[in-house]
């Protein structure tokens, strides 16, 4: 059974169609040259944009998506803004991966470094245990500690159900978790 199906979806602006399903523990790994629609479909799965041609079918899922550029509230403290996110989404913070990338969660976002920030932003899109992680470019800042750390922390998660896209320009690094390679 699919979590989502995308049937010849595409945008008129783009030269291509996506036929794609993702089921439970699926990892996608998306790779390929700017322009050639990763972001698309990203959007189209995400329903942000509805294709003009084909359709894009899914139940009613959880998803996490970091986007390429993350948009974090500065002037929050990064204990204050996970403890709110797990609020709204009505769940309890799980504190394994904020420990394992040592974030500094009594400082303000706008106090954290670059790599901290991506950090946070990553904490932050699997809050609520999602059925479907999406993530664009995740590596961005990221030391190769940090890389290690969430290449385990996704293949635990893969492992407990939670199925991931991968959007990336270093895609040697998840090939091994991919259960299915998209070049674009």
């Amino acid at each position: 059974m699919h979590l989502i199906k995308l049937e010849e979806a595409g945008k008129n602006y783009l030269n291509r169609t996506f036929c794609l399903e993702i089921h439970p523990k699926d990892f996608i790994l998306v790779s390929g040259e700017n322009g050639h629609g990763k972001t698309t479909l990203i959007q189209l799965i995400l329903g942000f944009i509805s294709p003009d041609k084909g359709f894009v079918k899914g139940k009613n899922l959880k998803i996490g998506y970091l986007p390429e550029k993350a948009m974090l509230p500065l002037f929050i403290k990064v204990y204050v803004y996970l403890e709110t996110l797990a609020k709204l989404k009505k769940t309890r913070l799980d504190l394994e991966l904020i420990h394992a990338f040592n974030l500094p969660i009594f400082k303000s976002i706008h106090e954290l470094s670059k790599g901290n920030q991506q950090k946070l932003a990553i904490v932050s899109t699997f809050v609520g245990n999602p059925d479907l992680i999406i993530l664009d470019e995740p590596l961005s800042g990221l030391d190769h500690e940090s890389t290690v750390i969430l290449k385990k922390y996704i293949e635990k998660k893969k492992d407990e159900g939670m199925s991931f896209m991968i959007s990336t320009h270093q895609p040697e690094l998840f090939k091994e978790l991919a259960s299915k390679h998209l070049e674009l």
